[in-house]
């Protein structure tokens, strides 16, 4: 198999034990490397019993054991043999919790909350707690927000308690109230899957060094996405033998929001000395072009590890860099040219084609095109535009406000508001008869709309951005039924219970099978991450999307948004397109001219150049 590998990765696969660090650029063979790594071990005597290897999801762990057991004939060995333990960090830490419940402080028939059971649990405390002590009000996403830092190593229980601010302390008597509670019922939440097992092996050294034994190669994927509770459980794992192999790109790491810490993988060879290290460099996925224009791109990245994508691949077509006049002359422009564009190849694999763009009130716009075009599409990891709660509910109350026989309607908003704030809102739409505009301001003055987002859900922003796009694409409507006609005609193709949406994209699948297409890819960069594709349309790469607004003015998160679009890029095999509106993103200018073909709808000019007075108000 090593005859497979080029010579970088095969300094890595074959490195000696201890601690290991491969830096590998995007598409440079990263799970490749790692798994050859992991049957170049059993080969040379370790048994699979003692190699752990960790990932982030199920189905990269499903990958990398797929490859190790059809490499290695691993689940021919028998069960005395076995295979690697290869899994999620969480499943990892489900399973020593099972085996230590006791020890853990639950019933080994414990249950694991998802998500809706622990925000169950934190509305009760905190519903009692307004009672009590909470004069603030908060929000219960609020205290779940406090509880996920705590639990993830980001905020520590000895600052609150240190602390003199009386927010700081209800947030830590509602963590307490938290923990008592998912005791009493038998539970761990899913943070509690990695951060009770650390607290386990602190709390009790036989069970830690027991697991040392057993566990004595730890190699982990995607190391730039760890956070600090992760770390701990690997360095505690790991502190002994020091046989620990990471893979990883700082190029790419775009979890911040998440708790992910760039500093834990740049700092790797502090924490374990006599680290090996190697860097691979060599790109199997892109061209030429679309390689060195990401990599000028991220080159510009002060906190990193240096490092330069190469190809031996052929140059390819150049970028193409578009402006348009907004984001629904953008999305007609996407549309059209899939529809247009020849195939890149006679039969493309499912998904070759995707949008990517950087928040998912993006998709509005996009998906009323593709739909305008008879596009056959999917959106990945999340909900079509209106099928959202909060457009729903503002959708309702413009319907009701235009027919207030619409019994479905009054009865959405009846469940979902308020009994006081549905009464009022019944009252102000009664008999209204004003622009679109006008009357989602009205709901939402009238309701308090976003402040009760605010208070109840964890992802607050994202929905304030849906309703912001909403209110955009309303503001194009002095009238009510049209914006409403417009609305039914995107949802009548955009539902699965109606049958004309099936003709429709029956009719659109044969227009892209003619010219050997396959149904468009919708998703954010952020879940874009570790697929590839033959064409990429990057849309909104305007200052304020991407970086987006909320970076403006920190470093560190212009960095990461300069990681997002690094992603984004180095998506595409073949074929890279990236558009614009508004205020080019202030990361465009760093492609090289040499790579990019430009395209301007709004004026003549045909040369894509640096304008620094377009941002000096934005800083």
């Amino acid at each position: 198999m090593n005859k497979e590998l080029n010579p970088q990765q095969k300094l890595a696969v074959e490195a000696p034990s201890g601690p290991l660090l491969i830096v590998a650029g995007a598409g440079t063979g990263k799970t490749k490397t790692l798994t050859s790594r992991i049957t170049h071990f059993i080969e040379n005597g370790v048994s699979p019993a003692h190699i752990c290897a960790l990932t982030f999801t199920n189905k990269a762990a499903k990958e990398m054991l797929d490859r190790v057991t059809g490499a290695s004939g691993g689940r021919k060995h028998g069960r005395e043999e076995g295979v690697p333990l290869i899994s999620t960090f969480h499943s990892l830490g489900a399973r020593i919790l099972r085996a230590e419940a006791r020890r853990a402080e639950r019933g080994t028939n414990f249950v694991i909350f998802d998500d809706h059971d622990a925000i169950s649990l934190i509305k009760k405390i905190v519903r009692k707690l307004d009672r009590d002590e909470n004069e603030k009000k908060e929000g219960f996403a609020f205290f779940a927000q406090k509880i996920s830092r705590i639990k993830n190593g980001v905020l520590g229980t000895e600052d609150l308690e240190s602390s003199r601010r009386k927010e700081d302390a209800t947030i830590l008597s509602v963590f307490q109230k938290y923990e008592g509670a998912l005791q009493e019922n038998n539970a761990f939440d899913f943070d509690d899957l990695i951060q009770k097992v650390v607290r386990l092996f602190s709390d009790h050294p036989d069970v830690l060094e027991k697991y040392r034994k057993k566990i004595r190669y730890i190699l982990v994927d995607e190391y730039q996405d760890l956070n600090p509770i992760q770390y701990e459980l690997i360095r505690l794992l790991a502190q002994n033998h020091k046989n620990i192999s990471v893979v990883g790109d700082d190029h790419q790491m775009i979890y911040g929001w998440r708790y992910a810490n760039l500093e834990l993988f740049l700092g790797f060879e502090s924490d374990w000395p006599e680290t090996n290290v190697v860097v691979l460099e060599e790109n199997y996925r892109s061209t030429g072009n679309i390689i060195e224009a990401a990599s000028a791109i991220i080159q510009n990245n002060q906190k990193q590890k240096p490092k330069r994508l190469w190809t031996k691949n052929e140059p390819g077509a150049p970028i193409r860099l578009v402006e348009v006049a907004d984001e629904d002359a953008e999305a007609g422009w996407i549309a059209e040219e899939i529809v247009s564009a020849p195939p890149l190849r006679e039969k493309n694999a499912s998904g070759s084609i995707a949008i990517l763009y950087r928040t998912n009130a993006q998709s509005r716009a996009i998906e009323q095109a593709l739909i305008q075009h008879q596009i056959p599409y999917h959106i990945f990891g999340g909900l079509k535009f209106y099928e959202r709660r909060e457009i729903k509910d503002i959708v309702a109350a413009l319907r009701y406000a235009e027919n207030e026989k619409d019994g479905v309607s009054r009865e959405r908003l009846e469940k979902n508001l308020p009994k006081k704030k549905f009464l009022e809102l019944l009252d102000a739409l009664s008999h209204k008869k004003a622009s679109p505009l006008t009357l989602i301001n009205i709901f939402l003055k009238t309701t308090d709309y976003l402040s009760w987002i605010e208070k109840n859900f964890v992802n607050a922003d994202e929905r304030r951005e849906n309703i912001g796009e909403l209110i955009n694409f309303a503001s194009q409507f002095d009238n009510l039924s049209p914006f409403l006609e417009q609305i039914s005609l995107v949802q009548s193709t955009d539902s699965p219970s109606r049958g004309d949406r099936q003709n429709i994209m029956d009719k659109g699948q044969k227009v892209l099978e003619n010219k050997g297409k396959t149904p468009v890819a919708l998703m954010t960069i952020h879940l874009a991450k570790g697929l590839e594709f033959d064409r990429v349309y990057l849309a909104g790469c305007s200052e304020g999307l991407l970086p987006h607004g909320r970076s403006l003015g920190d470093e560190s998160q212009l960095e990461e948004e300069r990681r997002l679009i690094y992603v984004a890029m180095t998506r595409a095999r073949k074929e890279l397109s990236i558009s614009f509106y508004d205020i080019p993103s202030r990361f465009l200018s760093e492609i090289p001219s040499d790579t990019i073909e430009f395209k301007n709808f709004i004026s003549d000019k045909q040369e894509f150049a640096d304008d620094e007075e377009r941002y000096v108000s934005l800083d």
